[in-house]
Order: C-alpha cells, then sequence, then structure tokens
C-alpha cells in the first residue's frame, strides 16, 4: 500500500490539514469544522488503505469512497476560506488533483 502514489499523496495532505488548522487561531474556536475537515482527509487514507487488502471490485467502491471524502475536505476548505477568510485555494487544488488520481487509478480496474 505505501508504494501507491495516491497513498502517499493523500497521507502527506494529511499533514497539511493539520498544519494549516494548527497554524490558524481563529479556527481554533470552530471546532466542528475542524474536526470535520480532519475526519474527511484521514478518510481518504484510510479507505485507500481498507481497500487495498479487499478485492478489485471492492477496492474500486473504497476507492469512490475516498474520491468523496476529496470532494468533502475540498467543500470544507472553501468554508474556511469564505468564513475565516483563510487562504486555501492551493491546499484545494491539491485535492482536486488527487481525486482525478484515484478516478484514474480506479478505472484501471475495468
Amino acid at each position: 500500500m505505501e508504494k501507491l502514489i495516491i497513498y502517499k499523496s493523500a497521507l502527506d495532505l494529511v499533514k497539511e490539514i493539520y498544519l494549516l488548522l494548527s497554524k490558524n487561531n481563529s479556527l481554533h474556536h470552530d471546532y466542528s469544522l475542524c474536526d470535520q475537515v480532519k475526519r474527511a482527509s484521514v478518510s481518504v487514507v484510510l479507505n485507500i488503505a481498507e481497500g487495498y487488502g479487499r478485492g478489485k471490485l471492492q477496492f474500486k467502491n473504497y476507492l469512490r469512497i475516498a474520491v468523496g471524502s476529496t470532494n468533502e475536505v475540498i467543500a470544507a476548505l472553501q468554508i474556511i476560506n469564505k468564513v475565516h477568510n483563510i487562504q486555501t485555494v492551493n491546499l484545494q487544488n491539491k485535492y482536486i488533483v488527487l481525486a482525478k488520481q484515484i478516478s484514474a487509478f480506479s478505472k484501471s480496474f475495468n
């Protein structure tokens, strides 16, 4: 699983999410949003990991769920940008790329 580029990328992005949240004091009071974006970013990694040990059809389903979680992270980052006026476009773009990579990888199972 550690050989998968999508897994490595998702893991690196979790770290970026945690750094974003820890260095912006205005977010500390928005616990539910912080918790949601953390859980969604972790979900991407965990779904790739869980699906990896399963058959191709099940793995493809877990990859679809991971893409859904990337979309959730993007939406949460947009909310952070709008509500807290914190620049998140760069991180959003990284999640958009990751979602495309996961989708392309899942198509290899056809």
